[in-house]
């Protein structure tokens, strides 16, 4: 007879961890498949020389301080993961510079609502108002969150009045509505790379909300890396009764009359199930495992109508001194979004020279993230994927290493004897992280979150076909590292009831 299981999770990225390990906590058979050699995905690390980099994370939101917990802390409390993991606070929000500007903010609200004013008199009274309207938003959007959730009939524009007024406008809208400092916009907006989007285009209750994420609960890191996170997601997952293949993953999942019934893996094995979790991307789930022609229409329609949101370039960077000789001094550092923020998306979407880019000191924020006497340096610049296919097989590393040149240009104006330093650099392109994660174009977060897919619009967790659920930055909530682990969350949580009191 074949192997059979309660749930199959195809990705063992933060998503599919998450999932899996809620359902195997739940005391359900788990069967988790994982083309790579390790788990995370973006979420893990890598070693070159005597270095170990993460691939991705820079600030960890929803854990604070022990005396006050976040949301994301009490549920990996709850699976049995937080246990596991020692977490940094960290002693800034972040640094953004430019050539106008210099600013580093404290990590918590009135500590950065005190600063800025500092920094902006003028205009202290309206960044008090502004973070007051942020925090109203954020609470606004969380119970509008809770109410759809359970159909509730205080769903009304009445019950959420900052929602409903505020909850479709863009961030950019906002800021105009506040401001008159273009500084001052600058120094209030970089967290839109954390989310996709430019001020113009991203809405305003996701940058609200991801405010809200990092200084309502301290913003924190993770001692020995994201990948301590992964592999405590696995080591809990197993504990739990739950199964991990890797270097195995899914080749197709079979259909019987419109609902799942199995899946079969890359070493040809049929494993009966009737609940798969996929951490795949929702178009390669859709076009290579499901196959599109049983599919419906509309759904389809759905997914082909969104945009796949930007990637990046990286340069993990090894230096032989420590992070305060090249004046590192701060763990996160935006250089150069200042008046140039539109511009540096625009740009982008081609191999032109960024026009900014994180920069990000993990030894400032913990001395034994590299030997001693020594540091780790990201660098990021936001990329899509289609200017990197047009180049031809023979010019690529010759484009990747010219964009990397400018990119350590621009790092050198503000951090002198940078290149110095280097002794271990590797740079990562779009094409690095498709290969790697297999997201198309080498997205981080999915689809791009435009009003039209954020919030509750985004496509929800429940695929249209019987037993198949998403869990990814491709679904509900979004991307980003607390919201991939809410969304594996809350597929496991749909999916446990499937299988509990069969509902779809």
């Amino acid at each position: 007879m074949g192997k059979s299981c309660d749930a199959v999770v195809i990705g063992a990225g933060l998503g599919g961890m998450s999932a899996a390990t809620f359902l195997a906590r739940s005391g359900k058979k788990v069967l988790l498949l994982e083309r790579h050699h390790l788990p995370g995905g973006y979420a893990s690390s890598f070693r070159r020389g005597r270095f170990e980099f993460d691939i991705s994370l820079h600030v960890l939101s929803g854990v604070g301080l022990p005396e006050k917990r976040g949301r994301l802390y009490e549920y990996l409390d709850f699976l049995g993961v937080a246990r596991k993991l020692k977490f940094l606070p960290l002693k800034e929000l972040y640094r953004v510079v430019d050539d106008r500007i210099d600013i580093t903010l404290p990590p918590d609200w009135e500590g950065s609502i005190d600063r800025l004013c500092g920094f902006f008199p003028a205009e202290a009274e309206k960044i008090r108002e502004f973070f007051a309207l942020m925090k109203q938003l954020a609470r606004d959007l969380s119970g509008v969150f809770v109410a759809a959730g359970r159909k509730a009939s205080d769903l009304t524009p009445e019950c959420f009045p900052v929602f409903a007024r505020y909850g479709m406008k863009t961030y950019g809208e906002i800021l105009d509505r506040f401001f008159r400092d273009e500084d001052l916009k600058s120094a209030v907006s970089p967290f839109w790379s954390y989310l996709g989007l430019p001020p113009s285009k991203i809405p305003f209750h996701m940058m609200a909300s991801c405010w809200d994420a990092l200084l309502k609960q301290h913003p924190v890191h993770i001692r020995g890396r994201n990948q301590a996170l992964s592999n405590a997601f696995i080591e809990t997952l197993t504990e739990c009764g739950g199964e991990v293949r890797f270097g195995c993953g899914a080749r197709r999942i079979v259909l019987k009359d419109g609902a799942v019934r199995a899946v079969i893996t890359d070493e040809d094995e049929e494993v009966a199930t009737n609940v798969v979790v996929s951490n795949a991307s929702i178009p390669s789930t859709l076009s290579d495992l499901v196959g599109t022609e049983q599919v419906p229409e509309t759904y389809r329609r759905q997914v082909n109508s969104r945009q796949i949101g930007f990637s990046t370039v990286n340069i993990y960077a090894g230096l032989d001194c420590p992070p305060e000789a090249v004046g590192a001094t701060v763990h996160e550092n935006f250089i150069d979004f200042g008046s140039r923020i539109e511009e540096t998306w625009q740009t982008a979407h081609t191999l032109a020279p960024p026009r900014g880019m994180l920069f990000t000191s993990y030894t400032a924020s913990d001395p034994e993230f590299s030997p001693p006497g020594t540091s780790v340096i990201v660098m990021t610049a936001a990329s899509y994927a289609r200017p990197w296919y047009l180049v031809p097989p023979e010019r690529y590393v010759e484009e990747k290493t010219t964009f990397a040149a400018s990119m350590l240009d621009r790092a050198e104006r503000y951090f002198p004897g940078l290149r110095a330093h280097l002794e271990v650099v590797e740079v990562a392109t779009p094409l690095t992280n498709m290969r790697y994660t297999g997201n198309p174009g080498g997205t981080i977060y999915g689809f791009d979150q435009y009003l039209s897919d954020s919030g509750l619009l985004r496509l929800q967790n429940r695929a249209p076909i019987g037993g198949l659920y998403f869990a990814s930055a491709w679904t509900l909530p979004g991307g980003g590292y607390q919201t991939c682990m809410t969304s594996g969350f809350l597929a496991g949580r749909m999916a446990l009831k499937k299988l509990e009191r069969g509902g779809s």
